[in-house]
């Protein structure tokens, strides 16, 4: 499915025909030429080689499929939209499968970076996959490792040094950008730096691996957006939390639920974030009141 995916964003990717407006999809974006293409090569994969019965949540296409099926297939089919319209890097496809109807339900998990060979993989309770020949994950050639070896992470201390950050637009959040830093006082260091990429999956999945140790999201998140990417990080051993005090884990499988959070890395300390985590969620809330 990735691989279609990505064959379908070749040549289309920051070019003009790639941007054109087909008008607004399921989840409430624009879409363009570029997301429609990617879509529709992944699911007809899905539809041709899917082995049970399913229902689909995917950002374009919405909800379908039958409510009873045993499996529920989640796909945010280019994940990074804005960078891949305007050729920047990264953006990736985003496919996971749950057999209930919540983040907490999903069992397998797979992520591919469209623009380099990089995939991050992890199916629930086995740990994160490796990648098998030719970058692919999983299956019979990749083989279900530890978070801290997958991949070479890196995480040798308990300082906090970059923090990646998804935001939306500026004139819809409340909140100073200094207020960022109390979650840099997690390990009491004086280098934290902010990067953002723009790709939330990619993000969730920089952050299980240690390439980042923290992840503040302060714009609403919905499912196709985190279901792969949150598994991996627990896989990996990191977690995450809400930043509106309610489980992330319950967050429904749907297009209509966003919510903002935090994401960190194995080897922090959660009991500080957690603390870290409702000092920031006072300040964005007393900042919109």
């Amino acid at each position: 499915m990735a691989a279609a995916g990505k064959t379908a964003a070749q040549g289309l990717f920051g070019m003009a025909t790639g941007r054109v407006e087909l008008g607004r999809g399921a989840g409430g974006d624009r879409t363009l030429e570029l997301d429609r293409a990617c879509e529709a090569a992944i699911l007809q994969q899905l539809r041709e080689k899917a082995p049970f019965a399913y229902s689909l949540v995917s950002e374009e296409a919405g909800v379908s499929g039958p409510e009873d099926a045993p499996w529920r297939v989640v796909v945010d089919p280019l994940d990074g939209s804005l960078n891949a319209k305007r050729g920047l890097e990264p953006f990736a496809a985003s496919i996971a499968v749950a057999d209930g109807a919540t983040l907490g339900d999903v069992r397998i998990a797979y992520v591919e970076d469209y623009t380099r060979p990089r995939v991050f993989s992890a199916v629930r309770g086995e740990g994160l996959l490796s990648p098998g020949p030719g970058g692919a994950a999983g299956g019979a050639e990749g083989a279900a490792i530890g978070g801290s070896s997958f991949g070479g992470c890196r995480y040798e201390t308990d300082l906090v040094e970059i923090v990646l950050f998804e935001a939306g637009r500026p004139d819809r959040h409340h909140f100073r950008y200094h207020e960022l830093s109390a979650m840099g006082a997690v390990g009491c260091t004086r280098d934290m730096r902010i990067r953002q990429i723009g790709s939330l999956a990619l993000s969730l999945c920089y952050v299980a691996l240690g390439i980042a140790d923290m992840l503040v999201a302060a714009v609403g998140s919905r499912s196709v957006d985190l279901a792969a990417g949150v598994l991996i990080l627990r896989e990996a051993g990191g977690g995450a939390v809400t930043l509106t005090g309610e489980d992330i884990l319950q967050q429904p499988l749907d297009l209509e639920r966003r919510s903002p959070f935090v994401a960190w890395r194995a080897g922090l300390d959660e009991d500080e974030i957690l603390y870290r985590s409702r000092q920031l969620r006072r300040e964005l809330l007393g900042h919109a009141e």
